[in-house]
């Protein structure tokens, strides 16, 4: 009646480990004690983790072990759902019961090394395994822990050597890669890291999390063309490689080549459990397609997957603020807010909201906190002095400019802004002034003042100007 799966499945075989688990929920719906080979039992726990399912891997760890008490594999798949959930005392009495019928094994004195990890002493835990080392089978885990340990002690030398031992041992843990990135980044060495990570694309043009690693290496350096190219190579050695996908995506975000970040990001979910930030950067990318049904649709469904998410109530708010609900706008800027209110960005779209409905004392108001929290953000100054510049207050527009010019003395636009306002105050020569300096700063920006002139004669004094300046 209840069939064992173990004579028609290798190990960890999705299909076959999938219907198992369709079995086992079904058992344990129907309040009946599931029994399969202890095999299965293992996979099952393992095919529940790697899913993030840790409530499911847990029961399939207790139920395996009320048939195999002294299973190794469930004992140490238990402690690894105990350790993810903090629970560090009862890991180490189970790993204390587990020695008693398995002395002196490594894998237990692995855990206890991860233990000690997660409670703080590295130190510790790098001695034990270096103990182990010698006798670990899986020697690039360790070399990935001790990796870890080093990191946390602050020798980062130490742990890239660690971190490259574990990819010599084959290591297909995305976590080594994302690490030795980390170090490389750390020691201002990212050019040495795309060497090494060159060099091991060159012993194995196959290597999907080489070509991925190199990536984030070219990111790191905003050099976002060759990190899309690197990511375009891994995800075309792995089709369902959601990591790559997803940083794909965040690279043609940064190219603008938004319809294709879409795309990837699209990828991203199919080949993983959604998450709250996949969703965000999806409903970006409708966002900057102006496809903003289809944005806001997925900027709610990260906020009703995590209601903690402000980056999803944000985004809301940026798509109602685009389609000029800025009532409704203003309903969700500030559920984001609520959640984060160090974030500039948050501050300023409340900002324009509020101006957008001439509420100036409200809208003054969060200009001031977004300058406040982010003074190098030449938005903020800019929409703020258009606050003062729509009541044709044009000496105050100046005013919050300059203050801007005061904190980021190289923005062209800024010198651009604070010329149109002072022509607008008769203010001829100072006006001139700031014209030449946004010229020598950036010479093409100089379009923008078109849009704040309609007379004739002004815009012809101004283009001999500019004129004058090219010769």
């Amino acid at each position: 009646m209840n069939q064992d799966y173990s004579d028609h499945f290798d190990e960890f075989n999705e299909a076959t480990i999938a219907d198992a688990a369709k079995r086992f929920e079904s058992i344990l719906l129907r309040k009946e004690t599931p029994y399969f080979s202890e095999e299965i039992f293992e996979s099952l726990s393992e095919y529940y983790m790697v899913k993030g399912k840790f409530d499911f891997a847990m029961k399939a760890c207790n139920h395996g072990l009320k048939h195999y008490p002294h299973s190794l594999d469930l004992i140490l798949n238990k402690t690894q759902i105990l350790i993810n959930k903090f629970e560090l005392e009862e890991a180490t009495e189970l790993l204390d019961s587990a020695s008693i019928f398995h002395p002196s094994d490594t894998e237990i004195e692995y855990f206890r090394g991860v233990i000690l990890m997660c409670s703080g002493d590295n130190a510790e835990a790098l001695d034990l395994f270096r103990q182990i080392l010698p006798l670990a089978e899986e020697k690039e885990n360790v070399y990935f822990q001790m990796g870890m340990a080093l990191v946390s002690l602050g020798q980062i030398p130490e742990a890239i050597d660690s971190f490259s031992n574990a990819i010599a041992c084959k290591s297909k843990n995305e976590l080594v890669y994302n690490e030795l990135v980390y170090c490389f980044d750390v020691q201002s060495n990212l050019l040495g890291g795309i060497d090494y990570f060159n060099q091991l694309i060159d012993e194995d043009p196959y290597n999907q999390l080489a070509w991925f690693a190199l990536g984030q290496c070219y990111n790191q350096l905003n050099l976002y063309e060759k990190a899309k190219d690197a990511f375009e190579y891994a995800v075309a050695i792995e089709g369902d490689f959601a990591s790559g996908w997803y940083n794909l995506g965040l690279s043609q975000m940064n190219l603008e080549s938004f319809a294709d970040a879409k795309e990837s990001f699209i990828n991203t979910l199919r080949f993983e459990e959604h998450s709250a930030e996949v969703l965000t950067h999806l409903a970006a990318s409708h966002e900057k397609l102006e496809e903003y049904a289809e944005a806001y649709k997925n900027y709610k469904k990260a906020a009703d997957m995590d209601e903690f998410w402000d980056d999803a109530w944000f985004g809301m708010a940026s798509v109602l603020y685009e389609q000029e609900k800025y009532l409704e706008s203003i309903h969700f800027v500030k559920k984001a807010i609520k959640l984060n209110d160090i974030n500039s960005d948050f501050w300023l779209l409340l900002a324009d909201n509020e101006s957008k409905l001439g509420n100036v004392i409200s809208s003054e108001e969060a200009y001031d906190k977004a300058a406040d929290l982010d003074p190098i953000n030449a938005d903020i100054w800019l929409n703020w002095s258009l606050l003062y510049f729509e009541q044709e207050n044009y000496h105050r527009a100046f005013e919050i400019v300059y203050d801007g010019i005061e904190e980021i003395p190289d923005d062209a636009d800024l010198y651009y802004r604070a010329c149109t306002y002072l022509l607008y105050s008769s203010s001829f020569n100072e006006a001139y002034k700031y014209l030449q300096e946004a010229l020598v700063l950036d010479y093409d920006k100089h379009v923008q003042l078109y849009d704040f002139f309609s007379n004739l004669d002004t815009l012809k004094a101004l283009q001999r100007i500019i004129d004058q300046f090219r010769k």
